[in-house]
Formats: C-alpha cells, sequence, structure tokens
C-alpha cells in the first residue's frame, strides 16, 4: 500500500513540474495535456487517472503553494503583538527565502505566465493573514479601516516588487530585499 501512494506522489509530482516547465515558456491557457504528458514522460490515461484537465493540475500546484506559505505565516501570529519591526522583516524575509527555494513553482505561478486568478486569490489570502495579524495585534475599530487599505496597497506593491524581482532573476539578495520592502512598508501598517 504505501509502494503504490509513493509511486502515486511521484506521478503527480512529475505532472506538476510539467506543467510548471511549460509555464515558463507561455500561459496555463495555451498548454495542453498532450505536451504536459509528453514533457513528464506520461500517458494521457495515467493524466486523467489523477486530474480531469491542465487547470485542476495547476489547482492542486496552488493549493500546496498556499499550504507552503502558511506554514511560513503561522509562527509570527502570535509576535504580532510585541512586534518591533524585527519580526515583520523576519516573515518578510522567510517568504522571499520560500520563493526563492521552491523557485519553479511559486516563481512561476507568480511570473506573467502565471494564472491571473492564482495571483489574485494569493493577494487575498495576503490580505486575510493581515487581518489575522492586526486582529491579533489588538487593532482598534477606529483604525481597521486605515490599516485594511494600507495593507491593500502594501500587498498589491509587495506583489508587483516581487514580480519585477523574479522577472530579474532575483538579482537582490533576499536579506537585502525583505529589508527593503520592510522599509518601504513602515508608514502604511498604521
Amino acid at each position: 500500500m504505501k509502494k503504490t501512494d509513493i509511486r502515486v506522489r511521484f506521478t503527480q509530482k512529475v505532472l506538476q513540474d510539467s506543467l510548471i516547465e511549460l509555464m515558463k515558456e507561455k500561459s496555463v491557457l495555451n498548454i495542453t495535456i498532450r505536451e504536459i504528458c509528453e514533457r513528464g514522460g506520461v500517458s494521457r490515461s495515467t493524466f486523467y487517472t489523477y486530474y480531469n484537465d491542465q487547470y485542476e493540475l495547476l489547482r492542486q500546484i496552488e493549493e500546496e503553494t498556499y499550504t507552503e506559505i502558511d506554514k511560513i505565516i503561522q509562527p509570527y501570529i502570535s509576535v504580532v503583538r510585541k512586534s518591533n519591526g524585527r519580526e515583520t522583516t523576519a516573515l518578510i524575509h522567510d517568504i522571499l527565502q520560500s520563493i526563492a527555494e521552491n523557485g519553479n513553482s511559486i516563481q512561476v505561478l507568480l511570473s506573467e505566465n502565471g494564472d491571473s486568478g492564482f495571483q489574485k486569490r494569493f493577494f487575498s489570502h495576503g490580505i486575510e493573514a493581515i487581518r489575522r495579524f492586526t486582529e491579533f495585534a489588538g487593532t482598534k475599530p477606529e483604525d481597521k479601516k486605515a490599516v485594511k487599505y494600507g495593507f491593500v496597497f502594501v500587498m498589491g506593491g509587495m506583489l508587483m516588487l516581487v514580480q519585477e524581482w523574479l522577472k530579474n532573476g532575483m538579482d537582490t539578495p533576499v536579506p537585502e530585499l525583505a529589508k527593503m520592502i520592510a522599509r518601504l512598508t513602515r508608514g502604511t501598517q498604521g
């Protein structure tokens, strides 16, 4: 039973990697199942054993990406109340490091060839995480609107900044970029 699970996961990973590699070249809208299967050396029937189409495969990659980002964010929620800025920089650093290390999937998902729907959901996911941070930090009700819009502004800017960083081949080291983003965002945090 365990061997089957390993083989299933291996095959799904091959299909995921194939889709990501193809998305480096073009949008998922222009990628066929045939291309995914050829790239991965997998038959079409094997593909259909696991997925209905390339969009379902892409959604699985996206969900795994959300899970990874959540694992990074969760430890920081408890320190928000006593944050002095170092935690913010550390959180940004850890997210950027994850993007740099998990190059293929998240880099492609956030690139120009990535699904704009994912990018919007990723943006919304970030806004939701920020909402949880501000609630945990005890933001005053009268400040919540300003904080909300400030973080919408920050997340939009961060998304564009990360896309530019990826497009430029991650030409700025992660620690330097994390400090830069933290400095840029300090004035918008209420």
